[in-house]
């Protein structure tokens, strides 16, 4: 990138002259925490004003002024957050949430011979294969949309999805194993397709919208883990799992309606992006910087899939508290599986904020906050092989915490540094290197589980994995 920022179109008149309301909005933004409004020195990409908003205070802070500089960035970091897009995020990792949670409960429906559930275990990953393709796919098969467009394609594709179980399994009886091929390729295809369109769309409402928005991800992920848990506990009501699949189906539309009404609408230069292929061709002016952002997420992503071997070791009728071999300080599963997603919802949730607050103006200090979240994640899945649920708890705080540290450093980055025009290609590709993390990951599950139960009890590690 030159040191002279690109060109752009002037900006009309009216766009120049901002009302008392549009300053004060911005003003109040700009004052609203500590660490909210950033001075960066180097490059930066300019930000378009010709985008229209929607929301008022939204449309009123990008009317302030003409574009920012890379000289001066806080008229972009001083944009009021449109705190309400933190809920089509939210929504979506709801529907993420039937593969992390749920899926338990289904392939008690579906699986029940050793065939059987070997059958099962190769559908779940169809979830992680289906992110896989379509996380760069949709500059294929979506070649028409536009980037917004795309989110809702795939919100709809997670909301048909989500519907496959309790309609045919749960209402109609159907326990045949393509479903479950079905329901998990389809949720990857829309996770995957939402995600990387979703972070690139919103990228012009300011760091401050970002920052509000990602914390989406652990939310949506908590309301299902916590709640429907809690809600299927038998000391609470003992909720049958068909009921968790309508809510999200339900809180879906309701995630499109909110994005349809305060997300970017078509227009400027905001939604101009490059097709991954000539993103690719000029990945000199990103990919360099781009890898140790990568590297954190294949890291993230694997310890984040074998999390899901909590349900494996500590699968007895209790939990022993402190020892796994104990029989006493017993818990219930569903309540102690509760107290971990909240750890883990404070962990990842906590993390996405926290990186907002800090300055962040060179690699190197990015870098330092990567190396930071490697370390916490690398850290809690050590803990987790003691077996022990005491620790667990902290383990799981521990290791998502640098899941979302690393999570929002890396949208940080990407907004503020790489080439606008290259947002949609990079995030997908960022994702998509958190996808092969996470296959390989799903394929250390079983090797993991043995590690972690290289002792049977009886209350943990209760029977031979498979």
């Amino acid at each position: 990138q030159s040191d002279r920022p690109p060109s752009r179109r002037p900006v009309p008149t009216a766009q120049r002259r901002p009302t008392d309301r549009a300053m004060a909005a911005a003003a109040s933004a700009a004052a609203a925490l500590p660490g909210d409004v950033e001075r960066a020195e180097g490059k930066g990409w300019p930000s378009a004003r010709e985008v229209l908003v929607n929301t008022e205070d939204s449309r009123a802070a990008l009317a302030v002024s003409p574009s920012p500089t890379p000289e001066n960035p806080a008229l972009e970091d001083a944009l009021p957050p449109v705190r309400s897009l933190l809920i089509p995020m939210s929504c979506m990792f709801q529907g993420y949430a039937a593969y992390v949670v749920l899926q338990r409960f289904l392939k008690a429906e579906l699986a029940h011979t050793s065939e059987e559930k070997a059958a099962f275990t190769a559908a779940t990953t169809l979830m992680h294969w289906g992110k896989l393709v379509s996380r760069v796919g949709h500059d294929a098969f979506f070649a028409c949309l536009s980037t917004r467009q795309r989110v809702l394609v795939a919100m709809v594709l997670t909301l048909l999805a989500v519907i496959v179980p309790p309609i045919f399994v749960y209402r109609l009886q159907v326990d045949w194993m393509g479903i479950a091929f079905f329901h998990f390729g389809l949720l990857g295809i829309g996770v995957g397709v939402f995600e990387a369109t979703f972070l690139s769309v919103i990228s012009p409402l300011g760091k401050l919208t970002k920052a509000w928005a990602i914390m989406g991800s652990p939310l949506g992920l908590a309301v299902v883990d916590i709640i429907c848990q809690l809600l299927h506990s038998k000391q609470v009501l003992d909720m049958s799992p068909e009921y968790f699949y309508w809510y999200i189906a339900v809180c879906i539309p309701f995630g499109m309606f909110v994005f349809s009404r305060h997300a970017p609408q078509e227009g400027g230069t905001v939604h101009a992006q490059a097709h991954i292929a000539k993103s690719l061709m000029e990945a000199r002016t990103w990919l360099p910087a781009m890898v140790p952002f990568f590297v954190a997420k294949i890291v993230g992503s694997f310890v984040m899939e074998n999390t899901s071997g909590w349900f494996y070791v500590y699968n007895g009728a209790k939990v022993p508290f402190f020892s796994p071999s104990a029989t006493t300080s017993l818990i219930d599963p569903d309540i102690y599986f509760v107290c971990i997603y909240i750890a883990v919802l404070l962990g990842d949730g906590i993390s996405r904020r926290v990186v907002y607050f800090f300055t962040l103006s060179s690699l190197t200090s990015n870098v330092a906050v990567l190396s930071t979240a490697v370390l916490c994640s690398i850290v809690g899945f050590y803990l987790e092989s003691f077996a022990v649920a005491a620790v667990t708890l902290v383990a799981a705080f521990l290791a998502f915490w640098g899941n979302g540290l690393g999570y929002a450093v890396a949208a940080k980055y990407v907004d503020r540094w790489v080439p606008r025009e290259h947002s949609r290609a990079v995030y997908s590709l960022w994702c998509m290197s958190g996808d092969l993390g996470g296959i390989v990951g799903a394929g250390a599950v079983l090797w993991v589980n043995s590690v972690f139960c290289k002792s049977h009890y009886i209350y943990e590690c209760v029977a031979q994995l498979s």
